[in-house]
């Protein structure tokens, strides 16, 4: 395994999902903070960049890359392979990639098998020339095809990059199967690779920011709201404002109901903390639960000192005079 090799100030094979608006929808970062991260090192404004999420499996992803590569290797019958490349690859002006691995071939005829799926859904496929390899592990349960953000954005890119007709993304799930899947070149999905990487670095020079992800993504983009800027008018955007305000009442007023049936319930359910609703047939249609927290003792703590900041709500607020009308 071979540290970080690409530079921030580019995009890389590795936030390609990123770049196509497909990141991981847990933790994965927006298009917004990849602009702001290139802004950065390119030395173009002191923005907060935040970090890549960190968990234990990509830790052992690490830690696991060489032995997935070799097994995989091994599993297509290919007996030379890079496993340590410290070469980075460029596509024009466009974009880089590092890979994990390279196999080397000349030409192979190759079926799927249990644990080999050809992505192209034929029975067999023709692999020329040298394949580029990308390793991952996850916890998460088996598919026979990757989401968008574990390997294949990041594979076609990476063989813009570096030339290759076919790649492998080898996932071990849960450290227990092995699969690999095989793809070749995709001239649509690199297609848009290269015009949403045009379009990322025109919006640069604004910056001209994407439409915000979510309300932390907005928060993160416009982190500070000035209020000697007049009222924007809506206009542009009603039906979704008015969607919006619609909505934000409908939550209020069922957040209402909700808060005056519940003593009922509780009433009712006295020291039980389970109850249920029945239908007609016996069968149950679904159920509460009012659990009891149990806190244990803890020492008098003194909360430290910290600085002041300035952060931007994460959500939208309607005065009480438009939400009560």
């Amino acid at each position: 395994m071979v540290g970080k090799l690409t530079s921030d100030a580019k995009l890389s094979a590795s936030l390609a999902p990123v770049l196509m608006n497909q990141s991981h929808p847990t933790y994965g970062m927006s298009r917004n903070d990849l602009m702001a991260r290139v802004l950065k090192a390119q030395g173009r404004g002191d923005f907060d960049v935040p970090e890549w999420a960190y968990n234990e499996a990509a830790e052992h992803g690490n830690n696991l890359e060489g032995y997935i590569i070799t097994e995989a290797a091994d599993r297509l019958g290919i007996d030379e392979f890079d496993k340590d490349i410290t070469t980075v690859y460029d596509y024009d002006d466009l974009f880089s990639a590092s890979l994990d691995g390279i196999l080397f071939n000349e030409k192979m005829a190759i079926e799927a098998s249990d644990g080999i799926i050809l992505m192209n859904g034929a029975d067999g496929m023709i692999l020329e020339g040298n394949g580029i390899i990308e390793s991952k592990l996850t916890s998460a349960s088996y598919t026979d095809t990757p989401p968008p953000y574990r390997g294949p954005w990041q594979v076609q890119m990476q063989r813009l990059c570096y030339g290759a007709k076919w790649a492998v993304i080898a996932t071990f799930y849960q450290g227990t199967r092995l699969v690999l899947n095989i793809y070749e070149a995709d001239p649509d999905m690199q297609r848009q690779l290269i015009e949403a990487a045009k379009d990322f670095y025109q919006r640069l020079d604004g910056p001209d920011w994407y439409r915000a992800m979510d309300g932390a993504d907005a928060a993160r983009t416009w982190e500070r709201g000035e209020d000697h800027l007049p009222s924007v008018d809506l206009d542009p955007i009603a039906q979704v404002a008015m969607s919006y305000y619609e909505a934000k009442r409908a939550m209020k007023a069922a957040d209402e109901l909700a808060k005056k049936l519940e003593p009922q319930i509780m009433t009712h359910m006295a020291n039980h903390e389970m109850a249920h609703l029945k239908d007609e047939n016996g069968d149950v249609l679904f159920e509460f639960k009012w659990p009891t927290r149990n806190f244990k003792a803890q020492p008098e703590k003194v909360t430290p000192a910290k600085p002041a900041r300035v952060e931007r709500q994460k959500s939208l607020s309607i005065p009480a005079k438009w939400m009560n009308q």
